[in-house]
């Protein structure tokens, strides 16, 4: 089971990476484009923590970007658990991967994540979701999140020391 300590550095680590997301990291842009910061945090969160915690992370993560953008409520929470759920599963069932992989999939998991946000979001109402610039938003994702991933992950595995006394 998770400790209280678990719990605060989990918290710790979220509002640290939404605030460094949105002072600091909105405004590294290429090509006018900024990273997602979030998603790649909710998608290395699975990868560390497995679904449930993917899950619960992406739905925190999501809402505080939620109630950052102004955008439809909840899209973000969805789209998180969704992706950090999807790849904590797969990294529980089907591969226990070496870093080089975990990167790869968090920068796939960020395209494929960007796509899905895109599609819903248009479903539910929110119009110039997806244009032809999405695909070069997803591109410049996909670098950031190679880029980024290798220190998310290391946060995650810091913040849930409980998990590396349950491993075999």
């Amino acid at each position: 089971m998770s400790s209280r300590g678990d719990y605060a550095r989990s918290g710790l680590v979220v509002l640290t990476v939404l605030v460094l997301h949105l002072a600091l990291f909105s405004d590294l842009r290429v090509l006018g484009i900024a990273p997602e910061v979030p998603l790649a945090l909710a998608i290395t969160a699975g990868l560390v923590g497995g679904s449930q915690r993917g899950a619960v992370a992406g739905f925190v993560i999501g809402l505080g970007i939620d109630l950052y953008l102004p955008t439809l409520l909840g899209l973000s929470a969805f789209i998180y658990a969704v992706w950090g759920y999807s790849v904590g599963l797969l990294q529980e069932r089907i591969f226990r991967s070496a870093w080089w992989i975990n990167t790869g999939v968090t920068a796939l998991a960020t395209v494929v994540g960007l796509l899905t946000y895109a599609l819903f979001g248009e479903l539910l109402g929110e119009t110039n979701l997806y244009t032809d610039h999405l695909y070069s938003v997803m591109g410049v994702a996909a670098a950031y999140s190679l880029l980024l991933s290798l220190p998310m992950l290391w946060l995650w595995r810091w913040s849930w020391p409980s998990l590396r006394r349950q491993e075999p």
